[in-house]
């Protein structure tokens, strides 16, 4: 890898030959050579007049690496605007978009929260699965709120498994009764219920 970047980094010294400016790099991100584009994306960090034009690009991008460098660099804004962006992409029929999408939504605490509302209650189950994706690692105090209510309301049991293994980690024995429910709610899906069965124990303080 180091190798690839050194040779991106060779690419835009030839192309641009002088410290780029944001136009320059603006201009990059439709070069042909998929690392001169990462880096070009990267070097746009900061830079709030190519926040449109990035917006256009991660609508566009082939390459994941490509458009996880365009995400890393939009989320650092971390705006209404850029978030809503972003969240389109959680509907996405390619995994790595989605994925690349929620790892960067996951990184906006400011404006992220505004769009929770929208997003649990998304029509798409898959997106409402995304969703439990970004509150893995979404650093807010009302996460485990969110969790709770997709737990106890949401109607599809992927949804309310993929709320349950992100509230895992930090569940107590509190949260007893919220998972047993759940079960109860869907009797017949298998992973959920082995995914609940097998935390009680730990939840209980006894012995698996």
């Amino acid at each position: 890898m180091g190798l690839v970047r050194k040779h991106a980094r060779q690419r835009l010294e030839e192309v641009l030959p002088e410290e780029p400016t944001p136009d320059a790099l603006l201009g990059l991100l439709g070069d042909p050579d998929v690392e001169c584009r990462r880096e070009a994306a990267l070097g746009l960090v900061g830079v709030t007049e190519a926040v449109p034009e990035l917006l256009v690009r991660a609508g566009v991008e082939k390459d994941p690496r490509v458009l996880e460098s365009i995400l890393i660099t939009l989320a650092a804004h971390d705006t209404a605007e850029v978030a809503g962006s972003i969240a389109v992409h959680l509907a996405s029929d390619d995994a790595w978009r989605r994925t690349a999408a929620a790892a960067a939504l996951a990184t906006m605490p400011r404006s992220v929260p505004a769009l929770m509302p929208a997003l649990i209650a998304a029509p798409d189950h898959d997106v409402r699965v995304m969703t439990a994706m970004v509150l893995a690692a979404l650093p807010h105090p009302e996460v485990r709120t969110w969790l709770v209510r997709m737990i106890s309301e949401d109607p599809h049991p992927n949804v309310v498994t993929a709320a349950i293994d992100v509230l895992l980690p930090a569940a107590t024995l509190e949260d007893v009764a919220l998972l047993e429910a759940a079960v109860r709610r869907f009797p017949d899906d298998p992973f959920l219920r082995f995914t609940v069965q097998s935390a009680l124990p730990r939840l209980a303080g006894t012995p698996a």
